[in-house]
């Protein structure tokens, strides 16, 4: 009844993919090899082009072609089991109900063969335990009735009690929406301008040139440079920006590409994120996985009066990405936003316009804690590069201006049922939003040089992925600590 059974052809394509990403550096140092030899500057012979050629391609051709011919999966009426490897043989077998979270993604060139990727995660792990890389779309939906099934005949007749915060029951069903939200192209537009994902792209490609900065022919730079240089200021000036421009590009098409068609929808027990161009992603997240929501406001979105929205959850959802901490609203107006969320989270309030705020005798202390450390920096780089180090005093009222923002953004409110605190730890300003049922543990914490203007920090801890995440408020009075400490207390509820 239960067969074996392999992946779809078009794996192939997909792990080739894989291949080439992650052997990114080797391919770049082969085509960097080549070019010194054919412009005479290398020592290999002729006779070794072909044989690194062949290397590079079987080095390629190799993973992906061991994967697809070995790769079996088997779904019973007990669980999953999938097993691969040529030289070095896995078995896995996972129990139906161990599985915490199943993610379905399709590539922009699986569509017509109509398959998916589905990524299966249990509690424990902080990544997927089994990857079926290109099955039909029909066992998706076989494995979530073999899941289903399983799970009713557990609650039915159970063995040992079972931990369903560890096992949430995520059965989906054919119905539609409650409410869905969609970004317009307009959106997403605005969102790739003031993402700030131009510095991503420099630093990848910055990484990048550190890792083949021995392998480029040194007399090929400085050929270049000294051309650059030749042409004076202006024309330097020029390419940096023509460089900008391009980076700026680049992070804009893959915002684009990224959130394409971008869906948020409510459903009776989870909410659902919709997204992708070239790689369709459908991600679930269940009410009762959710620990917090996370309103983001970057220095140029607050003055746009814009924001971003993220959820904190228990458990993992299968890769980096959707691990903790999950972007539910890319970018939408603040005051928008604040509408939405309590229709999509009913159980929160969002209560941001009523928030109590730090003392004005903790202006001193944010100004002190952000310019102590840049005097002995601005000092020193005087010193050894005088007169061109004064410079440095920059500093100064640039993270005068940081303090200023981390006293104005720093609040906090409650609630009898939630719990909002906001700062800006460096540059971007955050509100929390907690319910006072998720929160693990709060503390509060006094240094000696802060008892004298009574003031203290307290903090919040929540679990997150696999971990916890901290969230603070900082140089609030004493009294309010303890007013804070004293509504978390189990006797207050």
């Amino acid at each position: 009844m239960y067969e074996d059974r392999r992946l779809h052809p078009i794996a192939l394509i997909k792990e080739l993919i894989v291949s080439i990403r992650q052997s990114i550096i080797p391919i770049a140092v082969v085509i960097f090899t080549l070019f010194r030899n054919l412009s005479g500057k290398g020592i290999l012979s002729w006779w070794m082009y072909p044989l690194l050629v062949i290397a590079l391609i079987v080095l390629l051709l190799a993973p992906a072609l061991i994967k697809y011919f070995t790769y079996r999966y088997r779904m019973d009426d007990k669980g999953i089991r999938v097993k691969y490897g040529l030289f070095f043989k896995k078995n896995i077998f996972i129990p139906y109900e161990r599985i915490q979270t199943v993610q379905q993604k399709q590539w922009f060139f699986y569509m017509p063969f109509h398959v998916v990727q589905i990524l299966i995660e249990t509690a424990g792990g902080g990544k997927a335990e089994a990857d079926l890389s290109a099955v039909p779309a029909s066992v998706a939906q076989e494995l979530k009735d073999l899941r289903a099934g399983k799970i009713a005949e557990l609650v039915e007749d159970p063995v040992e009690p079972l931990d369903t915060e560890q096992i949430p029951i995520e059965v989906e069903k054919n119905e539609k929406p409650l409410l869905t939200f969609q970004l317009e192209v307009k959106e997403l537009l605005l969102m790739a301008v003031t993402s700030g994902g131009v510095f991503g792209v420099f630093l990848i490609i910055l990484a990048f040139g550190q890792q083949f900065r021995d392998v480029i022919p040194t007399d090929f730079v400085e050929e270049q440079f000294n051309t650059i240089v030749h042409y004076g200021v202006l024309i330097i000036v020029i390419v940096i920006l023509i460089v900008l421009l391009i980076l700026w590009g680049i992070a804009i098409v893959t915002t684009l590409f990224q959130y394409f068609q971008f869906k948020l929808m409510k459903f009776d027990d989870h909410i659902e994120i919709e997204k992708g161009l070239l790689q369709r992603e459908h991600t679930s997240i269940s009410f009762e996985r959710i620990q917090s929501v996370k309103l983001i406001e970057s220095p140029l979105r607050q003055m746009l009066k814009l924001a971003s929205v993220r959820v904190v959850t228990a458990g993992s959802s299968g890769d980096k990405e959707h691990s903790g901490d999950i972007l539910i609203l890319p970018i939408v107006k603040k005051a928008k936003a604040l509408e939405i969320l309590p229709q999509f989270l009913e159980d929160y309030d969002f209560p941001v316009e009523q928030l109590e705020r730090a003392p004005k005798t903790s202006l001193r202390r944010f100004f002190f804690i952000h310019l102590i450390w840049t005097l002995p920096i601005i000092l020193i780089v005087s010193i050894l590069f005088f007169p061109w180090g004064l410079f440095s005093l920059v500093l100064v009222p640039i993270f005068a201006g940081i303090a200023y923002g981390a006293y104005r953004a720093t609040g906090f409110y409650t609630t009898e049922t939630e719990l909002v605190m906001q700062g800006r730890a460096f540059i971007s300003k955050q509100t929390n939003f907690m319910l006072k049922r998720r929160i693990q543990s709060v503390a509060h914490s006094q240094s000696i040089w802060m008892e004298k203007g009574n003031v203290v920090h307290f903090s919040v801890l929540l679990k997150s992925g696999q971990t916890h995440l901290n969230a603070n408020v900082r140089y609030i009075a004493g009294q309010d600590a303890t007013k804070l400490y004293r509504w978390y207390q189990p006797s207050n509820k």
